[in-house]
Protein backbone atom coordinates (compact mmCIF):
# COMPACT_ATOMS: atom_id res chain seq x y z
CA UNK A 1 0.00 0.00 0.00
CA UNK A 2 1.38 3.45 -0.80
CA UNK A 3 2.89 5.25 1.91
CA UNK A 4 0.99 8.63 1.02
CA UNK A 5 -2.10 6.93 2.31
CA UNK A 6 -0.57 5.40 5.00
CA UNK A 7 -2.69 6.66 8.47
CA UNK A 8 -3.99 4.83 11.23
CA UNK A 9 -7.32 3.13 10.67
CA UNK A 10 -8.36 2.46 14.19
CA UNK A 11 -10.32 5.72 14.57
CA UNK A 12 -13.09 5.16 12.61
CA UNK A 13 -16.36 5.95 14.37
CA UNK A 14 -16.96 10.03 14.98
CA UNK A 15 -17.71 10.58 18.57
CA UNK A 16 -21.09 12.87 19.15
CA UNK A 17 -18.57 16.04 20.45
CA UNK A 18 -20.75 18.72 18.90
CA UNK A 19 -25.07 18.18 19.20
CA UNK A 20 -25.74 19.07 15.17
CA UNK A 21 -28.93 20.93 14.09
CA UNK A 22 -29.82 17.89 11.76
CA UNK A 23 -27.68 15.82 10.06
CA UNK A 24 -26.83 15.91 6.54
CA UNK A 25 -28.13 13.37 4.83
CA UNK A 26 -26.72 11.12 1.80
CA UNK A 27 -29.50 9.83 -0.95
CA UNK A 28 -28.55 6.36 -2.69
CA UNK A 29 -26.93 7.51 -6.08
CA UNK A 30 -25.70 10.33 -5.09
CA UNK A 31 -22.06 11.32 -6.08
CA UNK A 32 -20.13 13.38 -4.00
CA UNK A 33 -17.29 15.71 -4.59
CA UNK A 34 -14.89 16.10 -1.74
CA UNK A 35 -12.23 19.40 -2.51
CA UNK A 36 -10.07 22.13 -1.54
CA UNK A 37 -6.39 22.91 -0.45
CA UNK A 38 -4.10 21.10 1.31
CA UNK A 39 -6.07 19.62 4.10
CA UNK A 40 -8.89 18.07 2.22
CA UNK A 41 -5.66 16.72 -0.34
CA UNK A 42 -4.14 15.08 2.82
CA UNK A 43 -7.83 13.50 3.75
CA UNK A 44 -8.15 12.25 0.37
CA UNK A 45 -4.80 10.35 1.23
CA UNK A 46 -6.26 9.48 4.60
CA UNK A 47 -10.25 9.22 3.81
CA UNK A 48 -11.05 10.05 7.78
CA UNK A 49 -13.55 12.05 7.02
CA UNK A 50 -14.83 9.85 3.99
CA UNK A 51 -14.50 6.48 6.12
CA UNK A 52 -16.91 8.23 8.96
CA UNK A 53 -19.58 8.92 6.17
CA UNK A 54 -19.41 4.81 4.73
CA UNK A 55 -19.43 3.90 8.29
CA UNK A 56 -22.55 6.11 8.96
CA UNK A 57 -24.24 5.26 5.93
CA UNK A 58 -23.18 1.71 5.36
CA UNK A 59 -26.67 0.74 3.69
CA UNK A 60 -26.87 3.90 1.35
CA UNK A 61 -25.28 3.54 -2.19
CA UNK A 62 -22.57 6.52 -3.21
CA UNK A 63 -19.76 7.24 -4.41
CA UNK A 64 -16.84 10.11 -3.89
CA UNK A 65 -14.29 11.86 -5.40
CA UNK A 66 -11.31 13.96 -4.14
CA UNK A 67 -10.27 17.01 -5.87
CA UNK A 68 -8.13 18.48 -3.59
CA UNK A 69 -5.21 20.36 -4.77
CA UNK A 70 -2.20 21.74 -2.48
CA UNK A 71 -2.21 25.44 -1.36
CA UNK A 72 -5.16 25.88 -4.37
CA UNK A 73 -7.69 28.53 -4.38
CA UNK A 74 -11.39 28.47 -5.73
CA UNK A 75 -9.77 30.14 -8.88
CA UNK A 76 -7.73 26.45 -9.57
CA UNK A 77 -4.25 28.17 -9.61
CA UNK A 78 -2.78 25.65 -8.52
CA UNK A 79 -4.02 23.20 -11.78
CA UNK A 80 -2.95 25.98 -14.43
CA UNK A 81 0.94 24.37 -15.16
CA UNK A 82 2.05 25.70 -17.72
CA UNK A 83 -0.70 27.79 -18.78
CA UNK A 84 -1.73 31.37 -17.56
CA UNK A 85 -3.01 31.75 -13.97
CA UNK A 86 -6.64 31.74 -16.12
CA UNK A 87 -6.29 28.32 -17.32
CA UNK A 88 -7.14 27.01 -13.92
CA UNK A 89 -10.40 26.92 -13.75
CA UNK A 90 -10.36 25.56 -17.46
CA UNK A 91 -8.63 22.14 -15.83
CA UNK A 92 -11.52 22.48 -12.74
CA UNK A 93 -13.91 22.04 -15.25
CA UNK A 94 -12.42 19.07 -17.01
CA UNK A 95 -12.21 17.08 -13.62
CA UNK A 96 -15.41 18.33 -12.62
CA UNK A 97 -16.73 16.49 -15.53
CA UNK A 98 -15.11 13.07 -13.94
CA UNK A 99 -17.41 13.59 -11.10
CA UNK A 100 -20.46 15.50 -12.17
CA UNK A 101 -21.24 16.00 -8.27
CA UNK A 102 -24.55 15.80 -6.57
CA UNK A 103 -22.86 16.59 -3.09
CA UNK A 104 -20.11 19.00 -3.03
CA UNK A 105 -17.66 19.30 0.25
CA UNK A 106 -15.72 22.10 -0.01
CA UNK A 107 -12.87 23.46 1.92
CA UNK A 108 -11.15 26.42 0.94
CA UNK A 109 -9.69 29.53 2.53
CA UNK A 110 -6.79 28.46 4.60
CA UNK A 111 -4.48 28.92 0.96
CA UNK A 112 -6.27 31.67 -0.05
CA UNK A 113 -5.96 33.79 3.44
CA UNK A 114 -2.26 32.45 3.13
CA UNK A 115 -1.70 33.96 -0.13
CA UNK A 116 -2.54 37.45 1.14
CA UNK A 117 -0.40 36.93 4.12
CA UNK A 118 2.07 36.34 1.63
CA UNK A 119 1.29 39.32 -0.37
CA UNK A 120 1.13 41.21 2.83
CA UNK A 121 4.68 40.23 4.17
CA UNK A 122 6.41 41.87 1.38
CA UNK A 123 9.48 38.82 1.77
CA UNK A 124 10.45 38.35 -1.89
CA UNK A 125 12.24 34.67 -0.77
CA UNK A 126 8.17 33.57 -0.41
CA UNK A 127 8.23 34.55 -4.30
CA UNK A 128 5.18 36.28 -4.27
CA UNK A 129 4.43 36.83 -8.43
CA UNK A 130 1.72 39.73 -8.90
CA UNK A 131 2.20 39.66 -12.76
CA UNK A 132 0.71 35.56 -12.67
CA UNK A 133 -1.53 36.22 -10.29
CA UNK A 134 -2.50 39.46 -9.44
CA UNK A 135 -1.90 41.47 -5.98
CA UNK A 136 -5.58 41.63 -4.81
CA UNK A 137 -6.10 39.24 -2.46
CA UNK A 138 -8.90 39.55 0.24
CA UNK A 139 -11.73 37.63 1.88
CA UNK A 140 -14.34 39.50 -0.44
CA UNK A 141 -12.74 38.50 -3.22
CA UNK A 142 -12.33 34.93 -1.93
CA UNK A 143 -16.29 35.20 -1.48
CA UNK A 144 -17.15 36.40 -4.96
CA UNK A 145 -14.39 33.45 -6.74
CA UNK A 146 -15.52 30.42 -4.33
CA UNK A 147 -19.38 31.23 -5.49
CA UNK A 148 -17.97 30.95 -9.05
CA UNK A 149 -16.54 27.82 -8.44
CA UNK A 150 -20.46 26.93 -6.89
CA UNK A 151 -21.62 28.20 -10.15
CA UNK A 152 -18.96 26.16 -12.21
CA UNK A 153 -19.70 22.62 -10.07
CA UNK A 154 -23.59 22.51 -10.34
CA UNK A 155 -23.12 23.28 -14.43
CA UNK A 156 -20.93 20.02 -13.89
CA UNK A 157 -23.80 18.29 -13.00
CA UNK A 158 -26.18 19.88 -16.18
CA UNK A 159 -27.52 22.51 -14.22
CA UNK A 160 -29.00 20.39 -11.88
CA UNK A 161 -29.38 20.84 -8.35
CA UNK A 162 -25.70 20.70 -6.28
CA UNK A 163 -26.44 19.84 -2.33
CA UNK A 164 -22.58 22.08 -0.49
CA UNK A 165 -21.01 21.60 2.71
CA UNK A 166 -18.70 24.80 3.29
CA UNK A 167 -15.96 24.31 5.46
CA UNK A 168 -14.36 26.46 7.35
CA UNK A 169 -10.67 26.76 7.24
CA UNK A 170 -8.78 25.40 10.55
CA UNK A 171 -7.47 28.04 13.08
CA UNK A 172 -3.79 28.60 12.78
CA UNK A 173 -2.28 26.92 15.90
CA UNK A 174 0.18 29.05 18.14
CA UNK A 175 3.10 26.09 18.86
CA UNK A 176 5.67 28.64 19.92
CA UNK A 177 5.70 27.09 23.08
CA UNK A 178 7.80 23.89 22.25
CA UNK A 179 8.54 25.28 19.03
CA UNK A 180 10.12 28.95 19.41
CA UNK A 181 10.92 29.63 15.61
CA UNK A 182 7.47 29.23 14.48
CA UNK A 183 5.59 32.12 13.60
CA UNK A 184 3.55 34.47 15.50
CA UNK A 185 -0.38 33.56 13.88
CA UNK A 186 -1.71 36.71 15.15
CA UNK A 187 -1.74 38.16 11.86
CA UNK A 188 -2.90 35.18 9.83
CA UNK A 189 -5.74 34.57 12.52
CA UNK A 190 -7.23 37.63 12.11
CA UNK A 191 -7.20 37.53 8.25
CA UNK A 192 -8.88 33.80 8.96
CA UNK A 193 -11.58 35.80 10.72
CA UNK A 194 -12.72 37.45 7.57
CA UNK A 195 -12.34 34.45 5.05
CA UNK A 196 -14.66 32.05 7.82
CA UNK A 197 -17.29 35.04 8.01
CA UNK A 198 -17.04 35.01 3.69
CA UNK A 199 -17.79 31.28 3.85
CA UNK A 200 -20.89 31.57 6.54
CA UNK A 201 -22.21 34.44 4.43
CA UNK A 202 -21.84 32.43 1.35
CA UNK A 203 -23.72 29.27 2.83
CA UNK A 204 -26.15 31.50 4.24
CA UNK A 205 -27.06 32.97 0.51
CA UNK A 206 -26.74 29.59 -0.83
CA UNK A 207 -28.65 27.95 1.26
CA UNK A 208 -25.20 25.49 2.17
CA UNK A 209 -24.57 24.16 4.85
CA UNK A 210 -21.68 25.92 6.98
CA UNK A 211 -19.34 23.80 9.52
CA UNK A 212 -16.47 25.90 11.36
CA UNK A 213 -14.19 23.11 12.35
CA UNK A 214 -11.85 25.76 14.68
CA UNK A 215 -15.40 25.97 16.59
CA UNK A 216 -16.08 22.36 16.51
CA UNK A 217 -12.69 21.32 18.10
CA UNK A 218 -12.24 23.47 20.87
CA UNK A 219 -12.44 20.39 23.21
CA UNK A 220 -9.43 21.71 25.21
CA UNK A 221 -7.55 19.08 24.08
CA UNK A 222 -3.97 19.51 25.25
CA UNK A 223 -2.55 17.65 22.31
CA UNK A 224 -1.66 20.30 19.58
CA UNK A 225 -4.10 19.59 16.23
CA UNK A 226 -1.45 20.26 13.54
CA UNK A 227 2.48 19.61 13.27
CA UNK A 228 3.33 23.10 11.93
CA UNK A 229 0.29 25.37 13.22
CA UNK A 230 -2.08 24.80 9.91
CA UNK A 231 -1.75 21.15 8.74
CA UNK A 232 -2.99 18.71 11.36
CA UNK A 233 -0.92 15.60 12.55
CA UNK A 234 -1.89 12.23 11.69
CA UNK A 235 -4.37 11.81 15.22
CA UNK A 236 -5.61 15.41 14.34
CA UNK A 237 -6.84 14.60 11.33
CA UNK A 238 -8.85 12.05 12.91
CA UNK A 239 -9.64 14.74 15.44
CA UNK A 240 -10.73 16.99 13.02
CA UNK A 241 -12.37 14.28 11.26
CA UNK A 242 -14.29 13.54 14.18
CA UNK A 243 -15.23 17.06 15.11
CA UNK A 244 -16.46 17.94 11.18
CA UNK A 245 -18.71 14.12 11.18
CA UNK A 246 -20.26 15.23 14.26
CA UNK A 247 -21.56 18.55 12.97
CA UNK A 248 -22.58 16.77 9.88
CA UNK A 249 -24.75 14.09 11.99
CA UNK A 250 -22.16 11.41 10.72
CA UNK A 251 -21.12 10.32 14.16
CA UNK A 252 -24.35 7.98 14.60
CA UNK A 253 -25.37 5.27 13.21
CA UNK A 254 -27.56 1.97 12.67
CA UNK A 255 -25.66 -1.49 11.78
CA UNK A 256 -22.09 -1.59 12.79
CA UNK A 257 -18.97 -3.54 11.01
CA UNK A 258 -16.15 -5.47 13.47
CA UNK A 259 -12.90 -3.47 14.10
CA UNK A 260 -11.11 -5.74 11.03
CA UNK A 261 -14.44 -5.22 8.91
CA UNK A 262 -14.18 -0.99 9.53
CA UNK A 263 -9.90 -1.04 9.10
CA UNK A 264 -10.26 -3.52 5.61
CA UNK A 265 -13.17 -1.00 4.45
CA UNK A 266 -11.14 2.06 5.10
CA UNK A 267 -8.03 0.59 3.67
CA UNK A 268 -10.19 0.14 0.71
CA UNK A 269 -11.30 3.51 0.37
CA UNK A 270 -8.15 4.58 0.04
CA UNK A 271 -7.07 2.75 -2.25
CA UNK A 272 -9.91 3.89 -3.93
CA UNK A 273 -8.90 7.57 -3.85
CA UNK A 274 -4.98 6.30 -4.82
CA UNK A 275 -6.35 4.71 -8.09
CA UNK A 276 -8.65 8.66 -8.68
CA UNK A 277 -5.44 10.31 -7.84
CA UNK A 278 -3.51 8.49 -10.60
CA UNK A 279 -6.46 9.60 -13.24
CA UNK A 280 -6.66 12.71 -12.56
CA UNK A 281 -3.57 13.82 -11.69
CA UNK A 282 -0.74 11.68 -13.81
CA UNK A 283 2.67 11.63 -13.63
CA UNK A 284 4.72 12.79 -16.51
CA UNK A 285 1.36 14.38 -18.19
CA UNK A 286 4.08 16.62 -20.30
CA UNK A 287 4.87 13.85 -22.10
CA UNK A 288 1.83 11.62 -21.80
CA UNK A 289 -1.33 14.25 -22.67
CA UNK A 290 1.33 17.82 -22.76
CA UNK A 291 2.77 19.60 -25.36
CA UNK A 292 5.79 16.43 -25.58
CA UNK A 293 2.60 14.04 -25.75
CA UNK A 294 4.25 12.87 -29.47
CA UNK A 295 6.90 11.25 -27.71
CA UNK A 296 4.77 9.38 -25.31
CA UNK A 297 1.07 9.83 -25.93
CA UNK A 298 1.03 6.33 -26.49
CA UNK A 299 0.36 6.23 -22.66
CA UNK A 300 -2.49 8.32 -22.75
CA UNK A 301 -4.62 4.90 -23.29
CA UNK A 302 -3.18 3.87 -19.63
CA UNK A 303 -5.20 6.67 -18.63
CA UNK A 304 -8.40 5.81 -18.65
CA UNK A 305 -7.70 2.31 -17.71
CA UNK A 306 -7.73 3.27 -14.05
CA UNK A 307 -11.40 3.78 -14.67
CA UNK A 308 -11.73 0.09 -14.83
CA UNK A 309 -9.78 -0.35 -11.63
CA UNK A 310 -12.32 1.94 -10.27
CA UNK A 311 -14.91 0.31 -10.64
CA UNK A 312 -13.90 -2.73 -8.91
CA UNK A 313 -12.68 -0.70 -6.18
CA UNK A 314 -16.13 0.74 -5.81
CA UNK A 315 -17.12 -2.64 -5.87
CA UNK A 316 -14.96 -3.86 -3.08
CA UNK A 317 -16.41 -0.93 -1.16
CA UNK A 318 -19.95 -2.25 -1.71
CA UNK A 319 -18.66 -5.88 -0.50
CA UNK A 320 -16.83 -4.12 2.49
CA UNK A 321 -19.76 -2.16 3.38
CA UNK A 322 -22.19 -5.26 3.57
CA UNK A 323 -20.06 -7.09 5.30
CA UNK A 324 -19.15 -9.39 2.97
CA UNK A 325 -15.41 -10.95 1.73
CA UNK A 326 -13.85 -8.93 -0.90
CA UNK A 327 -12.21 -11.48 -3.84
CA UNK A 328 -8.44 -11.11 -3.40
CA UNK A 329 -6.98 -8.30 -5.28
CA UNK A 330 -4.79 -9.52 -8.54
CA UNK A 331 -1.67 -7.20 -8.20
CA UNK A 332 0.80 -6.22 -10.45
CA UNK A 333 3.95 -7.53 -8.45
CA UNK A 334 7.12 -5.59 -7.60
CA UNK A 335 9.94 -5.36 -9.63
CA UNK A 336 12.42 -8.48 -8.00
CA UNK A 337 15.81 -7.35 -7.05
CA UNK A 338 17.60 -8.67 -10.01
CA UNK A 339 20.35 -11.19 -7.94
CA UNK A 340 23.07 -11.55 -10.77
CA UNK A 341 25.54 -8.43 -10.53
CA UNK A 342 25.93 -6.93 -14.26
CA UNK A 343 29.20 -6.94 -16.22
CA UNK A 344 31.76 -4.65 -14.94
CA UNK A 345 32.00 -1.47 -17.10
CA UNK A 346 35.34 -0.35 -18.34
CA UNK A 347 36.99 3.06 -17.37
CA UNK A 348 39.10 5.07 -19.04
CA UNK A 349 41.08 6.71 -15.94
CA UNK A 350 43.58 9.47 -15.77
CA UNK A 351 46.96 8.89 -13.91
CA UNK A 352 46.99 8.64 -10.02
CA UNK A 353 42.90 8.19 -10.04
CA UNK A 354 41.50 4.44 -9.00
CA UNK A 355 37.95 3.50 -9.18
CA UNK A 356 36.54 0.23 -7.60
CA UNK A 357 32.84 -1.01 -7.06
CA UNK A 358 31.46 -0.32 -3.47
CA UNK A 359 27.71 -1.60 -4.00
CA UNK A 360 25.61 -3.77 -6.99
CA UNK A 361 22.50 -5.73 -7.56
CA UNK A 362 21.47 -7.63 -5.01
CA UNK A 363 22.32 -5.37 -2.57
CA UNK A 364 20.06 -2.33 -4.22
CA UNK A 365 18.63 -1.97 -7.20
CA UNK A 366 17.53 0.64 -9.98
CA UNK A 367 18.72 3.95 -7.79
CA UNK A 368 18.08 7.11 -8.58
CA UNK A 369 19.63 9.32 -5.85
CA UNK A 370 22.08 8.64 -2.87
CA UNK A 371 23.03 10.23 0.30
CA UNK A 372 25.38 9.18 2.67
CA UNK A 373 24.82 9.82 6.56
CA UNK A 374 27.06 10.55 9.38
CA UNK A 375 27.92 6.56 9.98
CA UNK A 376 29.18 6.37 6.74
CA UNK A 377 26.35 4.39 5.30
CA UNK A 378 24.98 4.97 1.84
CA UNK A 379 21.06 5.72 1.74
CA UNK A 380 19.47 4.91 -1.67
CA UNK A 381 16.27 6.04 -3.06
CA UNK A 382 15.20 3.02 -5.48
CA UNK A 383 12.10 3.14 -8.12
CA UNK A 384 11.00 0.47 -10.13
CA UNK A 385 8.14 2.81 -11.10
CA UNK A 386 9.66 5.53 -12.85
CA UNK A 387 8.61 7.12 -14.76
CA UNK A 388 5.01 6.63 -14.18
CA UNK A 389 2.77 3.69 -12.26
CA UNK A 390 0.80 1.19 -14.63
CA UNK A 391 -2.83 1.04 -14.04
CA UNK A 392 -3.47 -1.16 -11.14
CA UNK A 393 -0.14 -1.23 -9.44
CA UNK A 394 0.42 -0.68 -6.16
CA UNK A 395 3.58 2.06 -5.36
CA UNK A 396 6.48 -0.41 -4.17
CA UNK A 397 9.43 1.91 -4.82
CA UNK A 398 12.38 1.55 -2.02
CA UNK A 399 14.53 3.15 0.53
CA UNK A 400 17.75 1.29 1.29
CA UNK A 401 21.02 1.29 3.54
CA UNK A 402 23.72 -0.09 2.57
CA UNK A 403 27.13 -0.33 4.95
CA UNK A 404 30.31 -2.03 4.63
CA UNK A 405 30.44 -3.11 7.92
CA UNK A 406 33.68 -5.27 7.49
CA UNK A 407 35.67 -1.98 6.66
CA UNK A 408 36.69 -3.78 3.11
CA UNK A 409 35.72 -0.68 0.75
CA UNK A 410 32.67 -2.89 -0.48
CA UNK A 411 29.12 -3.05 1.19
CA UNK A 412 28.06 -5.42 3.11
CA UNK A 413 25.60 -5.24 4.45
CA UNK A 414 21.74 -3.67 3.16
CA UNK A 415 18.04 -2.72 5.38
CA UNK A 416 15.21 -2.03 3.35
CA UNK A 417 14.45 1.54 5.19
CA UNK A 418 11.14 2.16 3.72
CA UNK A 419 8.81 0.81 0.97
CA UNK A 420 5.76 1.44 -0.76
CA UNK A 421 6.88 4.60 -2.12
CA UNK A 422 5.38 6.24 -5.34
CA UNK A 423 8.76 7.52 -7.07
CA UNK A 424 11.41 8.90 -4.70
CA UNK A 425 13.66 11.00 -6.85
CA UNK A 426 15.67 12.39 -3.51
CA UNK A 427 16.44 11.50 -0.27
CA UNK A 428 18.93 13.00 2.71
CA UNK A 429 19.24 11.38 5.71
CA UNK A 430 18.81 12.76 9.52
CA UNK A 431 20.25 10.94 12.49
CA UNK A 432 18.45 11.62 15.36
CA UNK A 433 18.88 10.80 19.52
CA UNK A 434 19.55 7.51 20.26
CA UNK A 435 18.30 4.84 18.11
CA UNK A 436 16.32 7.30 16.20
CA UNK A 437 17.09 7.62 12.89
CA UNK A 438 14.63 9.45 9.56
CA UNK A 439 15.27 10.36 6.04
CA UNK A 440 13.50 13.43 4.24
CA UNK A 441 12.45 12.01 0.78
CA UNK A 442 11.32 13.55 -2.50
CA UNK A 443 8.32 11.23 -3.46
CA UNK A 444 6.01 12.50 -6.00
CA UNK A 445 4.02 15.34 -5.16
CA UNK A 446 5.33 15.43 -0.99
CA UNK A 447 8.45 15.96 0.87
CA UNK A 448 8.29 13.04 3.31
CA UNK A 449 9.73 12.40 6.23
CA UNK A 450 10.66 8.98 7.42
CA UNK A 451 11.73 8.08 10.84
CA UNK A 452 12.71 4.96 12.11
CA UNK A 453 11.67 5.40 15.94
CA UNK A 454 13.24 1.95 17.93
CA UNK A 455 16.38 1.29 15.73
CA UNK A 456 15.64 -1.17 13.97
CA UNK A 457 16.32 -0.15 10.57
CA UNK A 458 12.70 0.44 9.00
CA UNK A 459 10.67 3.45 9.40
CA UNK A 460 7.72 3.23 11.10
CA UNK A 461 6.58 7.09 11.24
CA UNK A 462 5.40 9.14 8.43
CA UNK A 463 4.93 12.47 7.82
CA UNK A 464 4.37 14.89 5.19
CA UNK A 465 6.20 18.11 5.56
CA UNK A 466 5.66 19.75 2.00
CA UNK A 467 3.19 18.88 -0.72
CA UNK A 468 1.98 20.45 -3.73
CA UNK A 469 5.23 19.44 -6.43
CA UNK A 470 3.96 18.96 -9.46
CA UNK A 471 3.34 16.00 -11.80
CA UNK A 472 4.47 17.81 -15.19
CA UNK A 473 7.48 15.53 -16.02
CA UNK A 474 8.30 13.18 -13.13
CA UNK A 475 12.76 13.36 -14.10
CA UNK A 476 11.93 17.20 -12.85
CA UNK A 477 10.82 16.49 -9.83
CA UNK A 478 12.32 17.47 -6.36
CA UNK A 479 15.69 16.21 -6.07
CA UNK A 480 18.77 17.10 -4.55
CA UNK A 481 18.05 16.89 -1.14
CA UNK A 482 21.16 18.01 1.19
CA UNK A 483 21.60 19.93 4.34
CA UNK A 484 23.59 23.80 3.98
CA UNK A 485 25.69 24.73 6.53
CA UNK A 486 23.01 26.85 8.11
CA UNK A 487 20.76 23.97 8.70
CA UNK A 488 18.44 24.13 6.24
CA UNK A 489 17.57 21.64 4.12
CA UNK A 490 18.04 22.24 0.31
CA UNK A 491 16.23 20.45 -2.45
CA UNK A 492 16.04 21.60 -6.24
CA UNK A 493 13.13 21.23 -9.15
CA UNK A 494 13.87 21.09 -12.65
CA UNK A 495 11.75 23.21 -15.63
CA UNK A 496 8.55 21.50 -16.18
CA UNK A 497 7.75 21.66 -12.51
CA UNK A 498 5.12 23.98 -10.92
CA UNK A 499 4.83 23.73 -7.06
CA UNK A 500 2.23 25.35 -4.58
CA UNK A 501 2.98 24.61 -0.97
CA UNK A 502 1.00 26.11 1.99
CA UNK A 503 3.40 27.34 4.98
CA UNK A 504 2.55 28.73 8.58
CA UNK A 505 4.29 32.01 6.55
CA UNK A 506 2.86 31.80 3.80
CA UNK A 507 2.20 30.34 0.20
CA UNK A 508 4.86 29.65 -1.92
CA UNK A 509 4.41 29.24 -5.25
CA UNK A 510 7.67 28.37 -7.69
CA UNK A 511 6.88 27.77 -11.45
CA UNK A 512 10.12 26.26 -13.23
CA UNK A 513 13.42 25.33 -12.32
CA UNK A 514 14.91 26.72 -8.94
CA UNK A 515 16.17 25.47 -5.60
CA UNK A 516 13.84 25.79 -2.22
CA UNK A 517 15.42 25.74 0.93
CA UNK A 518 13.25 24.19 4.20
CA UNK A 519 14.10 25.24 7.90
CA UNK A 520 12.66 22.24 9.70
CA UNK A 521 12.99 24.38 13.03
CA UNK A 522 10.41 27.20 11.64
CA UNK A 523 8.64 25.42 8.83
CA UNK A 524 9.62 28.13 6.31
CA UNK A 525 10.50 27.96 3.09
CA UNK A 526 12.48 30.09 0.60
CA UNK A 527 12.98 30.33 -3.00
CA UNK A 528 16.60 30.64 -2.93
CA UNK A 529 17.06 30.67 -6.30
CA UNK A 530 14.89 30.63 -9.60
CA UNK A 531 14.80 31.29 -13.76
CA UNK A 532 17.07 27.95 -14.24
CA UNK A 533 16.26 25.26 -16.05
CA UNK A 534 17.65 21.19 -14.87
CA UNK A 535 19.34 22.03 -11.70
CA UNK A 536 20.64 18.69 -11.36
CA UNK A 537 23.63 19.30 -8.73
CA UNK A 538 23.56 21.82 -5.87
CA UNK A 539 25.56 21.88 -2.77
CA UNK A 540 27.72 24.09 -0.50
CA UNK A 541 30.44 24.78 0.63
CA UNK A 542 31.81 24.73 3.83
CA UNK A 543 31.97 28.44 3.96
CA UNK A 544 28.35 28.58 2.94
CA UNK A 545 29.10 29.40 -0.91
CA UNK A 546 26.54 27.86 -3.47
CA UNK A 547 27.33 25.60 -6.59
CA UNK A 548 24.70 25.04 -8.96
CA UNK A 549 24.72 22.76 -12.06
CA UNK A 550 21.93 24.02 -15.01
CA UNK A 551 21.89 20.63 -17.04
CA UNK A 552 19.72 21.22 -19.70
CA UNK A 553 20.71 24.22 -21.83
CA UNK A 554 21.46 28.54 -21.32
CA UNK A 555 18.32 29.71 -20.40
CA UNK A 556 19.03 33.10 -21.93
CA UNK A 557 22.49 33.05 -20.37
CA UNK A 558 25.63 33.42 -22.87
CA UNK A 559 27.57 30.20 -21.65
CA UNK A 560 26.78 27.29 -24.48
CA UNK A 561 24.75 24.59 -24.60
CA UNK A 562 24.38 21.50 -22.94
CA UNK A 563 24.70 23.35 -19.97
CA UNK A 564 26.75 25.63 -17.44
CA UNK A 565 28.01 25.55 -13.81
CA UNK A 566 27.69 28.68 -11.24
Amino acid sequence: MNTRFLFPLSLLVAPALVQAAEPFQIAAGERILIMGDSLLEREGSAAALESRLVNHALDVPFTVRNLSFSADLPTGVSRASFDPETAGMERVREQLALVKPTVAVLGFGMAASLEELTHASKDPNLNADPTRYGSVFSAAKFKADLAALMDAITASNEGKPVRFVLLAPLKHEDLRAKRPALPDPAAHNALLVGYTQAIRELAAERGARFVDPAAVLQTGSAEPLTDNGIHPSVSGLERWADGVSAELGWGKKGRELSSAQSQALRQALQRKNELFFHRWRPANFTYILGFRKREQGRNAAEIEQFDGFLVRAEEAITALKAGKPVPEEKVLPADAVDPTPIARPEFQLGDGLEISLWAENPLLSKPVAMNWDARGRLWVASTPIYPQIQPGAYPTDRVFILEDTKHSGHADKVTLFAQDLLIPTGLEPELGQGAEQSAYVGASTELLQLTDTDGDGKADQRRVVLSGFGTEDTHHTIHSLHWGVDGRLYFSQSIYIHSHMETPWGVVRLNSGGVLAYDPRSEKVEVFSKGLVNTWGHHTNAEGQTFLTDGAGSNGLSWAYPGATF
